[in-house]
């Protein structure tokens, strides 16, 4: 798995309707795809890529939330998504000290809860 600095920007509206997000999300460009991810304004994302598999996190340490997203790097097909938004829910699925986890190590971990 490696670490990709895509482009990243906020998504426009006509980008938001099909996505039924109540805020708007973010927008990755990847090779020429563009993929529509839940990263907020105020979210710090991290994007990897492992073979065909794109791995989004988004963390937000304001807020207490991490959610994570899965897609195919090809197509943008959506996979997989996982959101913790309760500090009970960060401790149970990443330890009590998530707030010094690497995001690398986080994706690794989230990964153990997906199907």
């Amino acid at each position: 798995m490696m670490k990709i600095s895509p482009p990243i920007r906020l998504m426009t509206p006509e980008e938001m309707r099909p996505t039924q997000f109540i805020n708007a999300g973010s927008v990755i460009e990847l090779d020429g795809t563009t993929i529509p991810v839940a990263a907020g304004r105020s979210d710090q994302v991290h994007v990897f890529k492992d073979s065909t598999i794109l791995y989004v996190l988004s963390v937000n340490y304001r807020h207490d939330y991490i959610g994570m997203e899965v897609f195919d790097a090809a197509s943008g097909e959506e996979y997989e998504t996982i959101f913790l938004q309760y500090q009970w829910e960060l401790e149970e699925y990443l330890g009590n000290s998530w707030r010094e986890l690497a995001p690398k190590t986080i994706i690794r971990r989230l990964l153990q809860f997906l199907t």
